[in-house]
Protein backbone atom coordinates (compact mmCIF):
# COMPACT_ATOMS: atom_id res chain seq x y z
CA UNK A 1 0.00 0.00 0.00
CA UNK A 2 1.44 3.38 -1.04
CA UNK A 3 0.44 6.26 1.22
CA UNK A 4 0.56 9.92 0.11
CA UNK A 5 2.65 11.21 3.07
CA UNK A 6 5.56 9.14 1.73
CA UNK A 7 4.98 10.01 -1.92
CA UNK A 8 5.15 13.77 -1.61
CA UNK A 9 8.10 14.52 0.60
CA UNK A 10 10.47 17.15 -0.78
CA UNK A 11 12.35 15.79 -3.77
CA UNK A 12 14.65 17.45 -6.26
CA UNK A 13 13.65 16.91 -9.87
CA UNK A 14 12.56 18.99 -12.83
CA UNK A 15 8.99 20.29 -12.67
CA UNK A 16 8.07 18.16 -15.69
CA UNK A 17 9.22 15.08 -13.77
CA UNK A 18 7.15 16.17 -10.76
CA UNK A 19 4.06 16.42 -12.98
CA UNK A 20 4.82 13.03 -14.48
CA UNK A 21 5.08 11.54 -10.98
CA UNK A 22 1.77 13.16 -10.12
CA UNK A 23 0.03 11.64 -13.13
CA UNK A 24 1.61 8.24 -12.62
CA UNK A 25 0.50 7.97 -8.99
CA UNK A 26 -2.92 9.53 -9.47
CA UNK A 27 -4.60 6.17 -9.89
CA UNK A 28 -3.18 5.02 -6.56
CA UNK A 29 -3.78 8.03 -4.34
CA UNK A 30 -6.52 9.96 -6.14
CA UNK A 31 -6.29 12.73 -8.70
CA UNK A 32 -7.71 15.26 -6.22
CA UNK A 33 -4.96 14.69 -3.64
CA UNK A 34 -2.31 14.83 -6.30
CA UNK A 35 -3.58 18.04 -7.90
CA UNK A 36 -4.07 19.95 -4.64
CA UNK A 37 -0.50 19.24 -3.52
CA UNK A 38 0.82 20.41 -6.87
CA UNK A 39 -1.39 23.52 -6.73
CA UNK A 40 -0.03 24.38 -3.27
CA UNK A 41 3.60 23.84 -4.23
CA UNK A 42 3.29 25.77 -7.48
CA UNK A 43 1.50 28.71 -5.87
CA UNK A 44 -1.93 28.33 -7.44
CA UNK A 45 -3.48 27.81 -3.99
CA UNK A 46 -2.44 30.21 -1.22
CA UNK A 47 -3.47 30.93 2.35
CA UNK A 48 -6.38 33.08 1.29
CA UNK A 49 -8.03 29.99 -0.18
CA UNK A 50 -6.63 27.25 2.07
CA UNK A 51 -4.95 27.27 5.48
CA UNK A 52 -3.74 24.25 7.43
CA UNK A 53 -3.62 24.97 11.18
CA UNK A 54 -1.39 22.56 13.12
CA UNK A 55 -1.34 22.26 16.91
CA UNK A 56 2.22 21.15 17.71
CA UNK A 57 3.85 20.15 20.96
CA UNK A 58 7.12 18.38 20.12
CA UNK A 59 5.97 16.33 17.12
CA UNK A 60 8.09 16.09 13.96
CA UNK A 61 6.29 18.16 11.33
CA UNK A 62 8.37 16.90 8.40
CA UNK A 63 5.30 15.16 6.98
CA UNK A 64 3.65 18.57 6.46
CA UNK A 65 6.54 20.31 4.68
CA UNK A 66 4.86 19.77 1.31
CA UNK A 67 2.05 22.02 2.59
CA UNK A 68 4.42 24.74 3.87
CA UNK A 69 2.99 27.59 1.73
CA UNK A 70 -0.43 27.20 3.39
CA UNK A 71 0.68 25.86 6.78
CA UNK A 72 0.33 27.73 10.09
CA UNK A 73 1.99 26.12 13.11
CA UNK A 74 1.24 26.91 16.74
CA UNK A 75 3.82 25.36 19.06
CA UNK A 76 3.59 24.65 22.79
CA UNK A 77 6.69 22.47 23.19
CA UNK A 78 10.27 23.06 24.29
CA UNK A 79 11.79 23.41 20.83
CA UNK A 80 9.59 25.28 18.40
CA UNK A 81 10.40 25.76 14.69
CA UNK A 82 11.27 29.28 13.59
CA UNK A 83 8.19 29.58 11.39
CA UNK A 84 5.79 28.76 14.25
CA UNK A 85 3.82 30.91 16.69
CA UNK A 86 4.52 30.01 20.31
CA UNK A 87 1.53 29.65 22.64
CA UNK A 88 1.35 28.83 26.36
CA UNK A 89 1.05 25.10 27.02
CA UNK A 90 -2.57 25.09 28.15
CA UNK A 91 -5.82 23.62 26.83
CA UNK A 92 -4.37 21.08 24.38
CA UNK A 93 -5.31 21.44 20.69
CA UNK A 94 -8.67 23.02 21.59
CA UNK A 95 -6.91 26.10 22.92
CA UNK A 96 -4.81 26.30 19.75
CA UNK A 97 -7.74 26.07 17.37
CA UNK A 98 -9.79 28.62 19.30
CA UNK A 99 -6.81 31.00 19.56
CA UNK A 100 -6.58 30.93 15.77
CA UNK A 101 -10.31 31.55 15.36
CA UNK A 102 -10.29 34.48 17.77
CA UNK A 103 -7.15 36.20 16.45
CA UNK A 104 -7.83 35.57 12.75
CA UNK A 105 -11.61 35.84 12.76
CA UNK A 106 -11.59 38.66 10.17
CA UNK A 107 -9.03 37.08 7.84
CA UNK A 108 -9.89 33.38 7.91
CA UNK A 109 -9.12 31.40 4.77
CA UNK A 110 -11.94 30.24 2.53
CA UNK A 111 -11.23 26.72 3.84
CA UNK A 112 -9.35 25.93 7.08
CA UNK A 113 -8.07 22.49 8.04
CA UNK A 114 -7.45 21.91 11.76
CA UNK A 115 -5.20 19.06 12.90
CA UNK A 116 -2.85 17.94 15.63
CA UNK A 117 0.85 17.95 14.83
CA UNK A 118 1.31 14.19 14.77
CA UNK A 119 1.73 12.65 11.32
CA UNK A 120 -1.66 11.42 10.08
CA UNK A 121 -1.94 7.65 9.88
CA UNK A 122 -4.65 5.05 10.35
CA UNK A 123 -6.41 4.57 13.68
CA UNK A 124 -5.33 5.21 17.24
CA UNK A 125 -3.75 2.58 19.49
CA UNK A 126 -3.48 4.45 22.78
CA UNK A 127 -1.29 7.20 24.18
CA UNK A 128 2.30 6.75 23.08
CA UNK A 129 1.50 3.60 21.07
CA UNK A 130 0.88 5.12 17.65
CA UNK A 131 -1.94 5.93 15.30
CA UNK A 132 -2.67 9.30 13.72
CA UNK A 133 -6.50 9.16 13.80
CA UNK A 134 -7.28 8.58 10.12
CA UNK A 135 -10.05 6.24 9.03
CA UNK A 136 -8.88 3.32 6.92
CA UNK A 137 -8.96 4.44 3.28
CA UNK A 138 -8.69 8.18 4.07
CA UNK A 139 -5.66 10.44 3.59
CA UNK A 140 -4.87 13.86 5.01
CA UNK A 141 -5.14 15.30 1.49
CA UNK A 142 -8.84 14.35 1.49
CA UNK A 143 -9.44 17.21 3.94
CA UNK A 144 -7.87 19.87 1.69
CA UNK A 145 -10.55 20.17 -0.99
CA UNK A 146 -13.73 22.04 0.07
CA UNK A 147 -16.70 19.74 0.57
CA UNK A 148 -19.90 21.61 1.34
CA UNK A 149 -19.44 23.88 4.36
CA UNK A 150 -17.25 21.44 6.31
CA UNK A 151 -15.52 18.09 6.32
CA UNK A 152 -15.92 15.92 9.41
CA UNK A 153 -15.18 12.23 8.98
CA UNK A 154 -16.87 10.79 12.05
CA UNK A 155 -14.96 7.97 13.73
CA UNK A 156 -16.87 7.79 17.04
CA UNK A 157 -20.11 8.68 18.75
CA UNK A 158 -20.95 9.07 22.42
CA UNK A 159 -24.30 8.78 24.22
CA UNK A 160 -24.10 11.68 26.65
CA UNK A 161 -26.35 10.33 29.46
CA UNK A 162 -24.30 7.11 29.81
CA UNK A 163 -20.99 8.07 28.09
CA UNK A 164 -21.23 4.80 26.14
CA UNK A 165 -19.15 4.97 22.94
CA UNK A 166 -19.56 3.42 19.51
CA UNK A 167 -16.58 3.19 17.15
CA UNK A 168 -16.63 3.21 13.36
CA UNK A 169 -15.56 -0.17 11.99
CA UNK A 170 -12.94 1.37 9.67
CA UNK A 171 -11.07 3.01 12.57
CA UNK A 172 -8.11 0.91 13.66
CA UNK A 173 -7.58 0.34 17.37
CA UNK A 174 -4.55 -1.93 16.98
CA UNK A 175 -1.61 -1.96 14.54
CA UNK A 176 -2.45 -5.63 13.95
CA UNK A 177 -5.91 -4.85 12.55
CA UNK A 178 -6.23 -6.26 9.03
CA UNK A 179 -7.04 -3.57 6.42
CA UNK A 180 -8.98 -6.03 4.29
CA UNK A 181 -11.05 -7.18 7.26
CA UNK A 182 -11.76 -3.61 8.38
CA UNK A 183 -12.87 -2.37 5.01
CA UNK A 184 -12.38 1.22 3.92
CA UNK A 185 -14.21 4.51 4.32
CA UNK A 186 -15.23 6.68 1.40
CA UNK A 187 -13.73 10.10 2.21
CA UNK A 188 -16.78 11.79 0.68
CA UNK A 189 -19.02 10.27 3.39
CA UNK A 190 -19.15 11.95 6.79
CA UNK A 191 -20.77 8.84 8.28
CA UNK A 192 -20.48 5.10 7.56
CA UNK A 193 -21.61 4.32 4.02
CA UNK A 194 -22.77 0.79 4.82
CA UNK A 195 -21.40 -2.68 4.26
CA UNK A 196 -18.06 -3.07 6.00
CA UNK A 197 -18.06 0.65 6.84
CA UNK A 198 -20.49 0.67 9.78
CA UNK A 199 -20.91 1.67 13.41
CA UNK A 200 -19.83 -0.88 15.99
CA UNK A 201 -21.82 -1.73 19.14
CA UNK A 202 -21.98 0.74 21.99
CA UNK A 203 -19.66 -0.02 24.88
CA UNK A 204 -19.84 1.60 28.28
CA UNK A 205 -16.78 3.54 29.46
CA UNK A 206 -16.99 3.43 33.24
CA UNK A 207 -13.46 4.79 33.63
CA UNK A 208 -14.53 7.88 31.68
CA UNK A 209 -17.14 8.84 34.28
CA UNK A 210 -14.50 8.78 37.02
CA UNK A 211 -12.01 10.62 34.79
CA UNK A 212 -14.41 13.46 33.96
CA UNK A 213 -15.59 13.63 37.57
CA UNK A 214 -12.02 14.24 38.74
CA UNK A 215 -11.08 16.54 35.86
CA UNK A 216 -14.21 18.68 36.01
CA UNK A 217 -14.82 18.60 39.77
CA UNK A 218 -18.32 17.20 39.29
CA UNK A 219 -19.92 14.26 41.07
CA UNK A 220 -20.17 11.23 38.80
CA UNK A 221 -23.95 11.20 39.07
CA UNK A 222 -24.08 14.83 37.90
CA UNK A 223 -21.95 14.49 34.74
CA UNK A 224 -24.92 13.95 32.44
CA UNK A 225 -26.64 17.08 33.74
CA UNK A 226 -23.39 19.07 33.48
CA UNK A 227 -23.04 18.06 29.82
CA UNK A 228 -26.63 19.09 29.15
CA UNK A 229 -25.99 22.52 30.69
CA UNK A 230 -22.79 22.88 28.67
CA UNK A 231 -24.63 22.06 25.47
CA UNK A 232 -27.65 24.27 26.05
CA UNK A 233 -25.99 27.23 27.80
CA UNK A 234 -22.39 27.32 26.53
CA UNK A 235 -22.94 26.03 22.98
CA UNK A 236 -26.38 27.65 22.83
CA UNK A 237 -27.86 24.61 21.12
CA UNK A 238 -30.35 21.90 22.03
CA UNK A 239 -28.88 18.48 22.72
CA UNK A 240 -28.44 16.43 19.53
CA UNK A 241 -31.18 13.89 18.67
CA UNK A 242 -31.10 10.89 21.00
CA UNK A 243 -28.43 12.70 23.06
CA UNK A 244 -25.88 11.13 20.69
CA UNK A 245 -22.84 13.22 19.73
CA UNK A 246 -20.81 12.25 16.65
CA UNK A 247 -17.16 13.28 16.58
CA UNK A 248 -13.78 12.73 14.95
CA UNK A 249 -11.24 11.19 17.31
CA UNK A 250 -8.09 13.28 17.34
CA UNK A 251 -9.93 16.54 16.45
CA UNK A 252 -9.12 16.71 12.73
CA UNK A 253 -11.65 18.54 10.55
CA UNK A 254 -12.02 21.26 7.93
CA UNK A 255 -14.50 24.16 7.85
CA UNK A 256 -15.42 26.97 5.48
CA UNK A 257 -15.12 30.60 6.52
CA UNK A 258 -18.86 31.07 6.00
CA UNK A 259 -19.71 28.32 8.49
CA UNK A 260 -17.20 29.55 11.06
CA UNK A 261 -18.74 33.01 10.79
CA UNK A 262 -22.13 31.58 11.80
CA UNK A 263 -20.76 32.13 15.32
CA UNK A 264 -19.62 35.59 16.48
CA UNK A 265 -16.02 36.11 17.59
CA UNK A 266 -17.29 36.54 21.17
CA UNK A 267 -18.51 32.93 21.15
CA UNK A 268 -15.02 31.61 20.36
CA UNK A 269 -13.51 34.03 22.89
CA UNK A 270 -15.76 32.63 25.60
CA UNK A 271 -14.74 29.04 24.81
CA UNK A 272 -11.07 30.05 24.68
CA UNK A 273 -11.26 31.64 28.13
CA UNK A 274 -12.40 28.30 29.58
CA UNK A 275 -9.08 26.73 28.52
CA UNK A 276 -6.59 29.43 29.49
CA UNK A 277 -6.16 28.62 33.17
CA UNK A 278 -5.24 24.91 33.08
CA UNK A 279 -2.75 22.90 31.04
CA UNK A 280 -5.14 19.95 30.86
CA UNK A 281 -8.63 21.37 31.38
CA UNK A 282 -11.64 19.06 31.43
CA UNK A 283 -13.14 21.19 28.64
CA UNK A 284 -10.29 20.08 26.36
CA UNK A 285 -11.81 16.61 26.24
CA UNK A 286 -15.41 17.81 25.89
CA UNK A 287 -14.44 20.13 23.02
CA UNK A 288 -13.03 17.15 21.10
CA UNK A 289 -16.55 15.69 21.10
CA UNK A 290 -18.14 19.02 20.19
CA UNK A 291 -16.17 20.49 17.28
CA UNK A 292 -18.90 19.73 14.74
CA UNK A 293 -21.24 21.83 16.91
CA UNK A 294 -18.67 24.50 17.88
CA UNK A 295 -17.43 25.27 14.36
CA UNK A 296 -20.55 27.03 13.15
CA UNK A 297 -24.12 26.29 14.12
CA UNK A 298 -25.39 23.22 12.24
CA UNK A 299 -29.14 22.66 12.19
CA UNK A 300 -29.02 18.90 11.66
CA UNK A 301 -27.14 15.98 13.20
CA UNK A 302 -24.31 14.76 10.95
CA UNK A 303 -25.43 11.10 10.98
CA UNK A 304 -28.74 9.27 11.14
CA UNK A 305 -29.63 7.40 14.34
CA UNK A 306 -30.68 3.78 14.56
CA UNK A 307 -33.91 2.77 16.32
CA UNK A 308 -32.23 2.15 19.69
CA UNK A 309 -30.48 5.53 19.64
CA UNK A 310 -33.60 7.39 18.54
CA UNK A 311 -35.50 6.15 21.61
CA UNK A 312 -32.56 6.81 23.93
CA UNK A 313 -32.69 3.18 25.12
CA UNK A 314 -28.96 2.74 25.86
CA UNK A 315 -28.97 2.54 29.64
CA UNK A 316 -28.78 -1.27 29.50
CA UNK A 317 -25.26 -0.99 28.11
CA UNK A 318 -24.08 0.93 31.16
CA UNK A 319 -25.82 -1.48 33.53
CA UNK A 320 -24.19 -4.54 31.93
CA UNK A 321 -20.76 -2.91 32.08
CA UNK A 322 -21.28 -1.93 35.71
CA UNK A 323 -22.23 -5.51 36.61
CA UNK A 324 -19.08 -6.87 34.99
CA UNK A 325 -16.89 -4.29 36.68
CA UNK A 326 -18.15 -5.35 40.11
CA UNK A 327 -17.17 -8.95 39.51
CA UNK A 328 -13.65 -8.06 38.42
CA UNK A 329 -12.79 -5.05 40.57
CA UNK A 330 -12.86 -4.13 44.23
CA UNK A 331 -15.75 -1.69 44.19
CA UNK A 332 -15.96 0.61 47.17
CA UNK A 333 -19.19 0.08 49.06
CA UNK A 334 -20.14 -3.22 47.40
CA UNK A 335 -19.60 -6.97 47.52
CA UNK A 336 -20.02 -9.64 44.88
CA UNK A 337 -20.58 -13.37 45.00
CA UNK A 338 -21.82 -16.24 42.91
CA UNK A 339 -23.51 -19.64 43.06
CA UNK A 340 -23.20 -22.23 40.30
CA UNK A 341 -25.85 -24.75 39.50
CA UNK A 342 -27.89 -26.25 36.69
CA UNK A 343 -26.45 -26.34 33.23
CA UNK A 344 -26.39 -30.12 32.93
CA UNK A 345 -26.63 -32.11 29.72
CA UNK A 346 -29.61 -32.20 27.40
CA UNK A 347 -31.83 -29.39 26.22
CA UNK A 348 -31.60 -26.39 28.49
CA UNK A 349 -34.40 -23.87 28.83
CA UNK A 350 -34.32 -20.50 30.52
CA UNK A 351 -34.37 -20.49 34.33
CA UNK A 352 -36.79 -18.28 36.23
CA UNK A 353 -36.41 -15.80 39.07
CA UNK A 354 -39.45 -15.20 41.26
CA UNK A 355 -39.86 -12.32 43.67
CA UNK A 356 -41.33 -13.63 46.93
CA UNK A 357 -43.29 -11.24 49.13
CA UNK A 358 -42.12 -7.76 50.08
CA UNK A 359 -38.83 -8.80 51.64
CA UNK A 360 -35.64 -8.97 49.52
CA UNK A 361 -36.31 -12.66 48.88
CA UNK A 362 -35.90 -14.45 45.56
CA UNK A 363 -36.75 -17.99 44.49
CA UNK A 364 -34.75 -19.34 41.55
CA UNK A 365 -36.07 -22.23 39.45
CA UNK A 366 -33.70 -24.17 37.16
CA UNK A 367 -34.16 -25.08 33.47
CA UNK A 368 -37.74 -24.59 32.36
CA UNK A 369 -38.75 -22.34 35.25
CA UNK A 370 -41.45 -22.78 37.88
CA UNK A 371 -43.88 -24.69 35.65
CA UNK A 372 -41.38 -27.48 34.98
CA UNK A 373 -39.77 -27.84 38.42
CA UNK A 374 -40.45 -28.67 42.02
CA UNK A 375 -36.83 -27.82 42.76
CA UNK A 376 -35.77 -24.30 43.60
CA UNK A 377 -33.31 -22.24 45.58
CA UNK A 378 -34.35 -19.37 47.86
CA UNK A 379 -32.10 -16.40 48.53
CA UNK A 380 -33.06 -14.15 51.44
CA UNK A 381 -31.13 -11.00 52.24
CA UNK A 382 -31.96 -10.72 55.92
CA UNK A 383 -29.78 -8.31 57.89
CA UNK A 384 -27.56 -5.33 57.39
CA UNK A 385 -25.46 -4.49 60.40
CA UNK A 386 -22.78 -1.93 60.95
CA UNK A 387 -20.14 -3.54 63.14
CA UNK A 388 -17.25 -1.99 65.05
CA UNK A 389 -13.64 -3.12 65.18
CA UNK A 390 -14.55 -5.89 67.64
CA UNK A 391 -17.33 -7.22 65.42
CA UNK A 392 -20.13 -5.91 67.64
CA UNK A 393 -23.27 -4.53 66.00
CA UNK A 394 -23.80 -0.77 66.17
CA UNK A 395 -27.49 -0.57 67.06
CA UNK A 396 -28.00 2.91 65.63
CA UNK A 397 -26.93 1.70 62.20
CA UNK A 398 -28.26 -1.87 62.05
CA UNK A 399 -31.33 -3.37 60.43
CA UNK A 400 -32.16 -6.80 61.79
CA UNK A 401 -34.86 -7.54 59.21
CA UNK A 402 -35.01 -6.03 55.75
CA UNK A 403 -38.58 -7.30 55.50
CA UNK A 404 -39.60 -4.48 57.84
CA UNK A 405 -38.37 -1.79 55.46
CA UNK A 406 -40.85 0.08 53.26
CA UNK A 407 -40.70 1.51 49.74
CA UNK A 408 -38.63 -1.32 48.29
CA UNK A 409 -38.55 -1.09 44.49
CA UNK A 410 -37.49 -3.84 42.15
CA UNK A 411 -37.24 -4.57 38.45
CA UNK A 412 -36.56 -7.61 36.29
CA UNK A 413 -35.15 -7.45 32.76
CA UNK A 414 -33.62 -9.76 30.18
CA UNK A 415 -30.29 -8.47 28.93
CA UNK A 416 -26.95 -9.48 27.45
CA UNK A 417 -23.89 -9.30 29.67
CA UNK A 418 -20.55 -9.79 28.02
CA UNK A 419 -22.24 -11.67 25.18
CA UNK A 420 -24.23 -14.01 27.45
CA UNK A 421 -28.02 -13.92 27.82
CA UNK A 422 -29.12 -13.36 31.41
CA UNK A 423 -31.98 -12.29 33.62
CA UNK A 424 -31.27 -9.43 36.00
CA UNK A 425 -33.31 -8.63 39.09
CA UNK A 426 -32.52 -5.35 40.82
CA UNK A 427 -33.91 -4.37 44.21
CA UNK A 428 -33.35 -0.93 45.72
CA UNK A 429 -33.98 -0.48 49.41
CA UNK A 430 -34.08 3.02 50.94
CA UNK A 431 -32.88 2.91 54.54
CA UNK A 432 -33.85 5.41 57.22
CA UNK A 433 -32.16 5.64 60.61
CA UNK A 434 -34.08 6.92 63.61
CA UNK A 435 -31.14 7.00 66.02
CA UNK A 436 -28.11 9.23 65.88
CA UNK A 437 -24.58 7.99 66.38
CA UNK A 438 -22.68 8.68 69.55
CA UNK A 439 -19.75 10.90 68.71
CA UNK A 440 -18.84 14.12 66.96
CA UNK A 441 -19.33 13.10 63.32
CA UNK A 442 -22.33 14.75 61.68
CA UNK A 443 -24.23 11.97 59.91
CA UNK A 444 -27.06 11.87 57.40
CA UNK A 445 -30.09 9.92 58.51
CA UNK A 446 -30.61 7.84 55.40
CA UNK A 447 -28.89 5.63 52.85
CA UNK A 448 -29.81 3.05 50.25
CA UNK A 449 -28.91 -0.55 49.49
CA UNK A 450 -29.10 -2.15 46.07
CA UNK A 451 -29.23 -5.92 45.57
CA UNK A 452 -28.61 -7.19 42.05
CA UNK A 453 -29.07 -10.82 41.02
CA UNK A 454 -27.89 -12.10 37.63
CA UNK A 455 -28.99 -15.53 36.38
CA UNK A 456 -27.32 -16.72 33.17
CA UNK A 457 -29.24 -18.66 30.53
CA UNK A 458 -26.42 -19.94 28.34
CA UNK A 459 -22.79 -20.96 28.18
CA UNK A 460 -20.34 -18.16 27.38
CA UNK A 461 -16.77 -17.04 27.85
CA UNK A 462 -16.78 -13.44 29.05
CA UNK A 463 -13.78 -11.17 28.70
CA UNK A 464 -13.68 -7.95 30.67
CA UNK A 465 -10.49 -5.92 30.69
CA UNK A 466 -7.65 -8.38 31.21
CA UNK A 467 -9.82 -11.03 32.88
CA UNK A 468 -11.68 -13.95 31.31
CA UNK A 469 -14.19 -16.23 33.01
CA UNK A 470 -16.74 -18.87 32.07
CA UNK A 471 -20.45 -18.78 32.77
CA UNK A 472 -22.98 -21.57 32.30
CA UNK A 473 -26.79 -21.89 32.29
CA UNK A 474 -28.20 -21.60 35.78
CA UNK A 475 -25.13 -19.88 37.17
CA UNK A 476 -26.05 -17.13 39.57
CA UNK A 477 -24.10 -14.05 40.55
CA UNK A 478 -25.13 -11.29 42.90
CA UNK A 479 -23.97 -7.84 43.93
CA UNK A 480 -24.82 -5.87 47.05
CA UNK A 481 -23.97 -2.20 47.08
CA UNK A 482 -24.53 0.53 49.63
CA UNK A 483 -24.58 4.22 48.76
CA UNK A 484 -23.46 6.92 51.20
CA UNK A 485 -23.77 4.71 54.24
CA UNK A 486 -23.46 7.04 57.29
CA UNK A 487 -20.91 5.11 59.33
CA UNK A 488 -20.70 6.02 62.99
CA UNK A 489 -16.93 5.53 62.93
CA UNK A 490 -14.39 5.37 60.12
CA UNK A 491 -13.16 2.00 61.43
CA UNK A 492 -16.62 0.38 61.24
CA UNK A 493 -17.72 -1.96 58.45
CA UNK A 494 -20.93 -3.48 57.09
CA UNK A 495 -22.09 -7.04 57.58
CA UNK A 496 -24.72 -8.55 55.29
CA UNK A 497 -26.59 -11.76 56.07
CA UNK A 498 -27.63 -13.97 53.15
CA UNK A 499 -29.67 -17.15 53.72
CA UNK A 500 -29.80 -19.89 51.08
CA UNK A 501 -32.59 -22.43 51.30
CA UNK A 502 -33.54 -25.42 49.10
CA UNK A 503 -36.29 -28.04 49.54
CA UNK A 504 -35.35 -31.61 50.36
CA UNK A 505 -34.25 -33.53 47.30
CA UNK A 506 -33.24 -30.47 45.26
Amino acid sequence: IIRPPHLYRKITMPRTSMKLLCLTTAALVGQVACSIVADIQEGRVGKKKLEIVLAQYNEDLGWSDKFAPVRTVYCKGQSCPSHSTRLPNVGREGHTFLWHLVHHYDDLADWTVFSQGEEPSEGYFGKGRGGGHLLNGVTFEDYLEPHGDSKFLMSSKVHLPTLAHSLRSTFKVSPDDDDEFLGTSDPSHTCPAGGMDAWGPYKAQLWLSDFLSQKCGVETAAISEALRVFWEDTLDMPLPPGNVVHFSQGARFAVSRERLHQRPRSFYESLLSMLESEDDSCFSYIYEWAWYYIAGKPVEAPCKLDAQEATGDLEEIEQAERILSRWTDNVKGGISGGISGGGGGGSYKSPEIEWVGKAPKFRIYPSGGKAANSSWMMLTFGKIQEVDEDGKAVSARSINSLASEKDITWSQVDMTIGGAAAQVVTMTLPVEFKQSCKGDLAQPDSSSVTVEIVLFSEYATITYGSETFEVSPGQLKFNIESESWPFCATTDSLKFTLDIKMPSGS
